[in-house]
């Protein structure tokens, strides 16, 4: 199993087989706690044997974090990247957000990025930090490689709170709206960084 491989790239089958396992854990979860839910019971609730389900993840929370990264960086992928330029560029958002940015329309995706944030929010900060620089440290041309992973560490610390704040009904916002968000604060600490330079002065 090559852990590298996004969903979308994988083989059909493995792809249909993971699917199945994610969509399973997401149905026990609307009944069941993550933590009383058993490798058993997402095998039985998908169909699948147990000898299959380790043949792709290693123990539940492996399933979890699998769906938690495919989640972000198919988030990050989905930018057109013209978009986020003239947005840097002028702060008119336009588009940008209809583009997708983050896919609020699955419930399932998004019961188990909750999750994920609840039980395993150190590794989900880890995942999301790591998907946010393989897109974006493609297509920045004005910071640095330091300077890139200090804005992707506090973008995504800001966006995570605010994404758990929202999925537990304590941002009262549209997601349109929730959308605009990250994105206005990912431009403004860009923004901070080229303006300060305060990366570039430390010895």
């Amino acid at each position: 199993m090559n852990e590298d491989l996004t969903e979308t790239q994988l083989d059909p089958r493995i792809r249909r087989t993971r699917m199945l396992l994610q969509s399973a854990l997401g149905t026990l979860l609307e009944s069941k706690s993550f933590s009383d839910i058993t490798i058993t019971d997402i095998c039985n609730q998908a169909d699948i044997a147990r000898i299959t389900f380790y043949q792709h993840y290693d123990s539940k929370e492996a399933l979890l974090l699998a769906e938690v990264a495919d989640f972000f960086t198919s988030m990050y992928q989905a930018v057109d990247q013209d978009m986020l330029d003239h947005f840097f560029a002028t702060g008119e958002m336009g588009a940008l957000v209809s583009a997708q940015q983050i896919d609020l329309a699955d419930p399932n995706r998004v019961r188990l990025v909750g999750v994920a944030l609840q039980y395993a929010s150190s590794a989900v900060r880890e995942l999301t930090i790591a998907s946010f620089l393989e897109t974006y440290s493609q297509h920045e041309t004005e910071l640095d490689e330091q300077e890139i992973l200090v804005l992707a560490t506090f973008y995504v610390g800001g966006m995570l709170t605010l994404l758990e704040q929202f999925l537990n009904g304590r941002l009262p916002i549209s997601p349109l709206a929730f959308q605009a968000v990250p994105l206005t604060l990912l431009r403004l600490l860009r923004q901070g960084a080229i303006q300060s330079g305060i990366l570039s002065d430390l010895p």
